[in-house]
């Protein structure tokens, strides 16, 4: 038993000496080594020929996209502002070494000046097609023994982007950064992406902006009549909605319930008309406000835009309206009154509830008289009603109104004339005049008014998806 332990703890002595020795071996590389290496590998390189042994074959470029941060998308020149970083790795057939033969050296750190490298450019990138390095780069990347290259590239874009302006600015905005070669054919090199090529691990949230998602698929592009193929990165971005909500939306809710309350103004306050020319003006800033930040030549029509462009169109209506109720208002004779303005009056004045309620009290305080006039006639049956009369003289002219009949008697040099009963008109609590007239539009205007600014309100609400 002794013996068997012995033995089993020579063997694993024996293993940690081995690798111990494996290791040393393999780190045991000195800079010269290094050089000999990469006098080795550069004496034939040329820099311009595809690395590939087999010629009629391409080399596969495999790209890896992160966004790091979305800076601006202006809507006005429709650009987009973002940085990203690149890893575009491929396979280079003519720098592949025995590690054996180099003291174990596993990887070599290069220029990416000194080895050839993938013209990779952005194609909608602004004014000039964007190549993400030049002929004279100088950056490092590491070269692995099997020919593997990865290659890092930290750049800022600003790509076209075609924006829709039909919910702006409570928008949702699609992106596109198209990624292509120089080269105007796939024999040379072929770009895909790389499995899960896409990240937004390192992305600093934009204070505008919330990006939703951000794939990628093959494309293919037209460069001067030719087809060539490529990717597409779409970013899939979300407009935050309180700064645009507490600027635009409520300063115009706010602006359409005080052309609602102009209505209640008296046609005889000059605030009335000076009130609803004020809603008319700040909406007219609010429109200038919003098309300054539009594009000039968008071939959207945007839904807010459209609604405050409705707000004003009411709110010119809102003045004629106030204009004609204060006309009305001032207006002397009556006799132009129509029929249904005296219903409309009785309505808005209550007059109908609270004629009513006074037939109510006079039937019963007519029936507390009756019956009174019961008991006196048991208690005193010889007791006879005496009707009584108002007599009004003037000069040779007396009027005498039989009370309790309505009638009116006008008696002049011996003459009696009977005019009959008292019409109702003749009341002057229910005259109409002018002033009445323009109340009456004032309370219908304000209605039909605050129905419009809440339907049109909804309607356009729940297009831009707010609730």
């Amino acid at each position: 038993m002794m013996l068997y332990q012995s033995r089993r703890n020579m063997d694993f002595a024996l293993f940690i000496f081995c690798a111990y020795l494996f290791i040393a071996k393999l780190m045991a590389y000195s800079i010269t080594d290094v050089i000999v290496l990469k006098k080795d590998l550069f004496k034939n390189y040329d820099r311009q020929i595809i690395p590939v042994m087999d010629m009629n074959s391409s080399v596969k470029v495999s790209m890896y996209f992160s966004l790091l941060s979305v800076y601006e998308l202006d809507m006005k020149n429709q650009l987009l502002s973002t940085s990203a970083a690149f890893k575009i790795s491929w396979r280079d057939e003519l720098m592949v070494w025995n590690l054996t033969n180099y003291s174990g050296i596993d990887r070599l750190t290069v220029t990416l000046a000194s080895i050839w490298k993938p013209d990779v450019i952005i194609l909608n990138s602004v004014s000039t097609q964007k190549m993400l390095t030049n002929d004279d780069d100088d950056h490092y990347v590491t070269v692995n023994h099997d020919g593997l290259i990865e290659w890092w590239a930290y750049v800022n874009l600003q790509t076209h982007c075609k924006v829709d302006m039909t919910n702006y600015p409570f928008e949702t905005q699609t992106c596109d950064i198209n990624v292509t070669k120089s080269y105007l054919n796939d024999q040379s090199e072929i770009l895909r992406s790389e499995g899960d090529s896409l990240s937004l691990a390192n992305f600093v949230p934009n204070g505008e902006w919330e990006v939703l998602s951000f794939y990628s698929y093959g494309q293919v592009f037209f460069r001067s009549n030719t087809e060539i193929s490529g990717l597409q990165l779409k970013i899939k971005m979300k407009r935050k909605r309180t700064f645009y909500t507490w600027n635009f939306l409520m300063p115009s809710i706010s602006l359409s319930i005080a052309d609602c309350f102009s209505f209640l103004l008296p046609a005889k306050s000059s605030e009335k008309l000076g009130l609803s020319i004020f809603v008319f003006l700040a909406n007219a800033v609010l429109i200038r406000l919003f098309n300054d930040s539009m594009p000039p030549n968008s071939d959207d029509v945007s839904n807010f835009g459209r609604l405050l462009w409705i707000n004003i169109l009411i709110s010119g209506l809102v003045i004629m309206m106030n204009v004609i109720i204060t006309s009305l208002f001032y207006c002397k004779s009556p006799k132009c009154i129509s029929k249904c303005c005296f219903n409309c009056t009785d309505v808005f004045k209550c007059r109908k509830f609270t004629k009513r309620c006074k037939c109510c009290k006079h039937d019963h305080s007519k029936e507390k008289e009756v019956k009174k006039k019961t008991n006196n006639k048991i208690e005193s049956p010889t007791a006879e009603v005496k009707e009584e009369y108002t007599l009004i003289t003037n000069g040779n002219i007396s009027i005498q109104v039989k009370e309790g009949f309505d009638q009116l008697y006008i008696h002049q040099n011996g003459m009696k004339i009977q005019l009959g009963a008292i019409i109702d008109y003749m009341d002057i609590n229910k005259r109409i005049a002018w002033s009445d007239v323009s109340r009456n539009i004032d309370i219908i205007a304000s209605t039909f008014i605050f129905l419009a600014y809440a339907i049109l309100y909804f309607v356009h609400i729940k297009i831009l998806s707010l609730i």
